[in-house]
């Protein structure tokens, strides 16, 4: 999905996602950082764990995964999900799902 990079320091990346209706972010994780999700529009659902099941993301919904933690989206809704991701430190690798 496409998304822009807000700001980048050593403390942290903000980046903002927009999340196509039917497409996804697939499960990843940051081995050595925190990722932080804040919906602002769209509706969709977050996973946190390999067949788990998901939690709803709608407007407002702030999501939270922990160092290390699986995580990923798919957008449900009928328009753009679209949220802010705040991934600390910036440099905390990213990891798919094999």
């Amino acid at each position: 999905p496409p998304r822009v990079v807000i700001t980048a320091t050593a403390d942290a990346a903000v980046v903002c996602w927009q999340v196509e209706p039917g497409q996804r972010i697939g499960m990843h994780r940051h081995p050595t950082g925190q990722d932080t999700w804040i919906v602002l529009t769209g509706e969709g659902e977050y996973y946190t764990e390999p067949g788990g099941t998901p939690q709803p993301l709608r407007p407002g919904v702030v999501a939270v995964a922990a160092t290390g933690d699986w995580h990923g989206a798919l957008n449900t809704g009928s328009v753009p999900l679209r949220f802010v991701s705040v991934v600390s430190p910036a440099e905390s690798g990213f990891e798919p799902l094999p």
